[in-house]
Order: C-alpha cells, then sequence, then structure tokens
C-alpha cells in the first residue's frame, strides 16, 4: 500500500492525470448542485414552520358572505372527515386603490390583525419586535414591495360607494405565509380589527347590488382528520352542499405548497439534468486522461508489472488519484456556494413571499458527492481493465516504437490554406483520441441550446396570455357581459371598427373537481388550442390535459360543470395548455359563462382601429358611463408586470450561470486534452519546427484543430438540441401546467451556442499551445 500511496503522490506532483483539471470540473458541478439542493431544503424547512406557526388549514374556502348558509356551515362541521372549522372574515375591493394618488391595477383583500402576523424590518432580512398595528394603518404583503409605486409610508385609498374615501397609511410588509408567493393572484393586507368591523358593516356592497365596490367575505380555514386526502374531502364538501361550486376559491394545503415550490421545483428538475451532463462531461474526460496516460506509460507501466505489481495495484494508483481529486474539488465546491446561497436563497424571496435560513445543506451535499465519488471510482476500475493487458515485453516494445497511437493519414498536406490542411491532417491520424472530446462538445453544445430555447419559450409575454387593448376599462362593478354590445355600439360612433375584449372566469365544479373556467371576448384566441378546437358554440369547452387527467375525459366527451345553483353538460371540443393554475383550467364562451351565474366581468378593454380617437373614446366612456365604469389608457397590471421582471431575473441568472459554468467547463477539458496532445506530439512538433515553421503558425495549427472538433461536435450537439431539447423540456415544465412545450426555432437559437463553443476551444487551445515555444530541435535531435 505505501508503494502505492508513493506512485500516487508522485504522479500528482509531476502533473500526470490532469490532477487539477479533475478538481476544478468537480467544483464547478458540486457548485451548481448544492446552491439548488440548498435552496430547496430551507424553503422546505421555512415553510414547515411557518404553516405550523399559523395552523395552515388543509382546505381555505372563500365565499361571499351572503352566499355563506348555516347549511353550509354545518354540512361541513358534521362531516366525518372535518376535524375543525375556523371562519375569518375579509373585505375585498372591485376598484384599483390609489398610492400617493395614483391608480394601481392591484386587486387587494383586507382582513384583521391576528398575533401571528410578522413584519419585515426596512431590509427584509428579519422582523421587527413587538409590533402594534393602529387604526388607520395597513400592511402588505412583502411582494407587493417590489411593485413600482409602492412604498412604505405610502397613502392608500380604497373607493367605496361614496367614493375614495377609505384611507390607509402604510405601516409595513409582512410574511404572508399562505398568499404571499407570487405565483398567488391574492393580495392580502392586514388592517386592525376594529377597522375591519367597521368597513365590513358599513362599506360593503350586495352582490346582487347594481353598483358594487366591496364585497365581505368568508374565509373557511377546514382541518381534515387525516384519513382522506386534501383532494377527497374537498369533493365530499362539493357533493354535500353547495359550499364549493359557490366558493371563489377553495386550494388545499397542497396547493399552496406548489404554488410556493413552483419554479424550486422546475429549478430542480433542470439543476438535476444540468448535473447529469456534467457528470458524464466529467466521466469522458476522466476516461480520456487514463487512456492516454496508460498508452502513453506504457514502458513504465510494463516496468512496474515486471517488479511484481500487479494490475489491480497500478489501478489503485488511477483511483487514489482521482478521487482524491474529486474529493477535494467536492469540498471546494461546497465552499464556493456558501456565499452563493445566501444570494439564491434571498432572490427566491421575491418568488416565495417568506424569509427562510441561508445556509448549506452540508449533510445532502455531501452525500450527493459521495454518491458522485463512488460513480467515479467504479468508472475509473473500468477505464483501468487495458492494464492488465499490458506485460513487460509488449510494454518494452510499445515503448521502443515512442507509444504513438498515430496511425497513417489520407489526408494530403496543402499549401494553401497549410495551417487548415495540417489541423486536417492530425485529427484524421488520431481519430480515436477525439472521439471523447467530440462528444463532450456535443453534450454542451446540446445543453446550451436547450438552455436558449427553454429561456425564449418561458418568455412571461407568451406565457401570461393576457387580452388587451388601447383603452382600460376598470371599476367593472357596474358593468356586466350583458353590457358590452351595446357600449361597443356607442364607441364604433367615434371608431368604427373599434372592439371590446373582456375576461371573466370563475372557479367552477367540474366533474366534481373545483376548476377555474375562463371565458374570453376578444379579436385573437387568447389560447391557441393544442389538439381539436376553441368552443364556438355555448355549449362547447375546452380543457387542458391536467382537466383531461383529473376528470378521465378527452375530445368529444360530454363533462358537467356547476356553479351556484346552476348545472349544466359540455361538450370537450380541444385541448389547450397555460401555466395558469399549474394548467388545471378550463375555457368557455362569453355567453356561456354568462348562462351557468357568472355575468360579471374580471377585466375589459378596447381595442381602437384609429388611436388618434383614444382620448375621444375615453372621454365618451367617462362621460356617459361614469356611474358604471372608469375608462383610462392601457397599462399592464402592476402585479403581472412585476412578477414577469422577476421570472425574466431569474431566468436570466440561470442561463447566464449555467452558460457560464458550461463554457468554463468547455475550457478545462480543451486545456488537459491539449497539454495530452503536445506531449504525444511532441517529437511532430520539433520537425514542423526544423523544416521552417513558426511557433505562431504551429500555435494556429493547434487552435484550428480543437477548433475542427468544437464544430464537428456543435453540428452534432445542435441536431441533437432540435431533435430532442422538446422532449426534455416538456418533462422539466409539465409540473407548472406545461404539457407541450414549443418555442420557435430560430437559427440564432443553434448559431450563437456553435460559436460560442467553437471560440472557447480555439482560444483555450491557443492559450495551452504556449508549450510550443519550449520545444528545442537540438532537444529532439539529440534524442
Amino acid at each position: 500500500m505505501r508503494s502505492i500511496l508513493k506512485l500516487t503522490r508522485a504522479n500528482i506532483k509531476h502533473g500526470r492525470g490532469a490532477f487539477k483539471g479533475i478538481i476544478l470540473l468537480m467544483m464547478l458541478m458540486t457548485f451548481s448542485f448544492s446552491g439548488t439542493v440548498s435552496n430547496d431544503d430551507r424553503l422546505e424547512e421555512a415553510r414547515q414552520a411557518k404553516y405550523d406557526r399559523v395552523q395552515a388549514a388543509d382546505l381555505t374556502v372563500t365565499i361571499y358572505d351572503e352566499l355563506l348558509t348555516d347549511e353550509m356551515i354545518s354540512s361541513v362541521k358534521n362531516n366525518s372527515h372535518v376535524k375543525d372549522v375556523k371562519i375569518k372574515e375579509r373585505v375585498s375591493f372591485v376598484s384599483a386603490p390609489r398610492f400617493d394618488g395614483k391608480e394601481l391595477e392591484l386587486a387587494l383583500t383586507l382582513g384583521g390583525w391576528e398575533d401571528t402576523v410578522q413584519v419585515f424590518t426596512d431590509d427584509a432580512e428579519d422582523f421587527v419586535q413587538d409590533f402594534t398595528l393602529k387604526d388607520g394603518e395597513i400592511l402588505l404583503p412583502y411582494k407587493l414591495k417590489l411593485v413600482d409605486g409602492v412604498s412604505d409610508g405610502a397613502t392608500l385609498e380604497f373607493r367605496t360607494k361614496n367614493g375614495y374615501d377609505e384611507t390607509f397609511k402604510v405601516a409595513g410588509f409582512y410574511e404572508d405565509v399562505m398568499f404571499g408567493a407570487t405565483t398567488m393572484s391574492e393580495n392580502c393586507c392586514v388592517i386592525t380589527q376594529h377597522d375591519l368591523d367597521r368597513l365590513k358593516s358599513e362599506k360593503t356592497d350586495s352582490i346582487m347590488g347594481a353598483d358594487r365596490y366591496a364585497f365581505h367575505l368568508d374565509q373557511l380555514w377546514i382541518y381534515s382528520t387525516g384519513d382522506i386526502s386534501q383532494l377527497e374531502l374537498r369533493r365530499e364538501l362539493g357533493k354535500e352542499s353547495d359550499l364549493i361550486s359557490s366558493s371563489l376559491s377553495a386550494p388545499t394545503k397542497q396547493m399552496f405548497i406548489d404554488n410556493i415550490s413552483m419554479y424550486s421545483n422546475v429549478g430542480t428538475r433542470v439543476v438535476a439534468i444540468f448535473t447529469v451532463f456534467l457528470l458524464v462531461v466529467v466521466l469522458i474526460t476522466m476516461h480520456n486522461s487514463i487512456s492516454s496516460s496508460i498508452e502513453m506509460d506504457k514502458g513504465e507501466l510494463g516496468i512496474l508489472r515486471s517488479q511484481g505489481f500487479t494490475a489491480r495495484m497500478i489501478s489503485l494508483v488511477y483511483v487514489f488519484q482521482y478521487t482524491l481529486a474529486i474529493a477535494i474539488g467536492s469540498v471546494l465546491g461546497i465552499a464556493v456556494s456558501v456565499p452563493a446561497c445566501r444570494y439564491l436563497i434571498s432572490m427566491w424571496k421575491n418568488i416565495t413571499g417568506m424569509k427562510a435560513e441561508t445556509g448549506v445543506s452540508f449533510l445532502k451535499c455531501g452525500a450527493l458527492s459521495v454518491g458522485i465519488l463512488v460513480i467515479c471510482t467504479v468508472f475509473i476500475f473500468i477505464s483501468t481493465a487495458k492494464i492488465s493487458r499490458i506485460s513487460p515485453v509488449s510494454a518494452i516494445t510499445g515503448a521502443a516504437s515512442g507509444n504513438d497511437s498515430k496511425v497513417q493519414s489520407s489526408s494530403r498536406i496543402r499549401p494553401h490554406p497549410l495551417q487548415l490542411s495540417l489541423a486536417v491532417r492530425q485529427l484524421s491520424s488520431r481519430k480515436k483520441s477525439y472521439i471523447g472530446i467530440t462528444l463532450i462538445v456535443t453534450l454542451l453544445v446540446f445543453f446550451i441550446v436547450s438552455i436558449m430555447i427553454l429561456s425564449k419559450g418561458l418568455d412571461p409575454d407568451s406565457l401570461f396570455s393576457e387580452i388587451g387593448g388601447d383603452i382600460t376599462i376598470t371599476d367593472l362593478g357596474g358593468f356586466r357581459q350583458s353590457d358590452v354590445e351595446d357600449i361597443e355600439q356607442e364607441i364604433r360612433k367615434i371608431d368604427s371598427e373599434a372592439f371590446i375584449e373582456t375576461e371573466s372566469y370563475h372557479r367552477m365544479l367540474v366533474d366534481g373537481e373545483f376548476v377555474a373556467v375562463h371565458a374570453y371576448r376578444s379579436q385573437e384566441p387568447a389560447f391557441d388550442p393544442l389538439d381539436g378546437s376553441l368552443p364556438q358554440n355555448d355549449d362547447e369547452i375546452m380543457i387542458t390535459e391536467a382537466v383531461s387527467e383529473q376528470c378521465g375525459k378527452k375530445i368529444g366527451d360530454t363533462i358537467t360543470v356547476k356553479y351556484l345553483d346552476n348545472e349544466k353538460e359540455f361538450k370537450i371540443s380541444g385541448y389547450f395548455q397555460t401555466i395558469w393554475e399549474f394548467g388545471v383550467v378550463t375555457m368557455m364562451t362569453p355567453q356561456a359563462i354568462a348562462d351557468m351565474g357568472k355575468n360579471d366581468l374580471d377585466a375589459a378593454y378596447v381595442k381602437l382601429s384609429d388611436s388618434s380617437k383614444e382620448q375621444q373614446v375615453i372621454d365618451m366612456l367617462n362621460d356617459k358611463y361614469s356611474e358604471r365604469l372608469h375608462a383610462e389608457s392601457y397599462k399592464e397590471n402592476s402585479t403581472v408586470k412585476t412578477y414577469k421582471k422577476i421570472i425574466t431575473v431569474i431566468m436570466s441568472s440561470i442561463s447566464y450561470a449555467m452558460d457560464t459554468i458550461l463554457l468554463i467547463f468547455a475550457a478545462v477539458v480543451v486545456s488537459m486534452t491539449s497539454k495530452r496532445a503536445f506531449i504525444r506530439e511532441r517529437k511532430d512538433i520539433g520537425i514542423y519546427k526544423a523544416t521552417g515553421f513558426t511557433v505562431g503558425a504551429l500555435r494556429l495549427q493547434f487552435a484550428l484543430r480543437f477548433a475542427l472538433v468544437a464544430l464537428i461536435g456543435s453540428a452534432i450537439g445542435c441536431i441533437s438540441g432540435l431533435l430532442w431539447s422538446r422532449k426534455i423540456l416538456t418533462y422539466v415544465l409539465r409540473i407548472v401546467g406545461l404539457t407541450d412545450f414549443t418555442s420557435d426555432n430560430e437559427p440564432v437559437t443553434f448559431i450563437i451556442p456553435a460559436v460560442l463553443i467553437c471560440v472557447c476551444f480555439f482560444a483555450a487551445a491557443y492559450i495551452s499551445s504556449r508549450r510550443i515555444k519550449s520545444v528545442n530541435v537540438r532537444e529532439l535531435i539529440t534524442e
């Protein structure tokens, strides 16, 4: 064993086996997954602790107070699967609130102060101790801190039937454990219980009234006995009464968890695939390094065999050398991830709205590193199997012949271009030496192409499919679906081709499942069908594949939709996809949703054919329909705008980080490979120098050779990306509702990765070829 350790130390000391290169590659790989693993662990720990603190319910049902009956409450309390029920009151507003006099497109709901509320400090790094909320003050969820125009100390005004007469001062931002994720559409604010009681008794309106500005809501926190799943509990309650079918929302605890962890789950899948790719690259690199080392050291290995070293003992030298490099790289990768985790987990707070610890999961990252170490160890033993075929005699013969695996090339050397011609000849004479590196390039380019396709396909503007126009109609409390055509006719007196686009949505029972139902009146489809067609008739409905799987229904089948006291059968016309509600969404015609009892509008816009008439239309609407609506120039919803910004920053950061790691990987691999190539071709280089080649020309030829390898691998990688990236990305994104990931395959998507890798290979090889300067012609002749 001592002799094996001495050989290992000697190999490391003399730089054999690319010891430093393996350390760097392993460090990068460990760094890649340690941040994601730690983020997932810290987020889950924080969520569990906070859910326990606020006593999160298994099912949270929100319903208008005037729709909630004693019978509904009794049916819940008497259900054998229900352990307890808590009712919490809320107030919601129809009109957009004003922040310091400026309207922001935000939907806010107000709840009363509870002792479990925690308020962030100004830097959002901790919580305020002994915070006291006063009448006239309001706390906003942390996610609104990211919205432009929202700030601590701002004056917030709400419109009621008496105008904008409810004014609150923003006292800070709190940690909303249940609805605080940016993936949740609700924005739950906190006021004193006294203010809440006053609002609900004095300022709320009937949902059946003509003019509606504020509503009294009830939130039922239902706790299960645990003998059935949360979804099954919701189905049971939906069958026993109209509570679920009459409610605004009824998410389970698991749905809240999924919303919090949606993007971290996607990131985990991406990084898992990324890590596997990097591991394959490391394995290929180690195999090339070991094979080259055995090939070039046949003489020394034969001598060792003659001195009594067995093939297994020599294999252990390689195992010790490479496992030590892997272990050091893993430790360094975890160490480097410590500051990175602070940034990553802090950044993730903008998605979850929750404060979490920022420490690294040392045990789990260490366990994963050990697993990788075991895989690499097995692979090293397999790669060194050829040592058993080396005998002292054959090794001496190999040493005498220069240990050169070079084969005669059929490629001719041409004077123009000479460097390129020489590069091609070198490649063709040592084909086997470059197969591994070509495969590495293929994997690197394939992954970069996939990342670019992912970034392009996850464009927030296309993901959050929204209708829009030149004019936004707000204050929709007095504007109904049945009013649209009449108002549109008035607008067309000014602009003959004007069009009103509307959106209505509500959650309804679809074959017993509580599902979001959307309806759009628009010139262009809000969602394109993946299969089948859009609903054309009022008895047709389009569903997502997630809904199809839940209900067990396909295109052409009928499903039953229930809302309030209305129940109707619809024929499935087609499939579509969306990330809203994790893809559990359906769509019907505006008239169909109105027939179900949902005549209210949730969004409305005016599209003009002549933009110069915008102000004239706005003035007409505000003058003629001032009691029913308010019109203004179009502006994007503040929440959606902020959400898009967050997603863009996160996707860009992940994309740039992965691309950087891949390019560093490429540079390290080239450096390791070129070093072995230089040692193997030292005599050839001396001959070239003796025939008049300059150092610059030889370095250029050396770099061109690796650029050609990169070009071949890039071509294969681009073709592979074109064929298989979509399938892999669909698997990754299925958890957010995208069942058929699509993206425009523009040439630039494939050209940029290929150019990056080729340039990286050329530059790294050219820098590594500086060793050519050290080759002395006299030294070679002496040999």
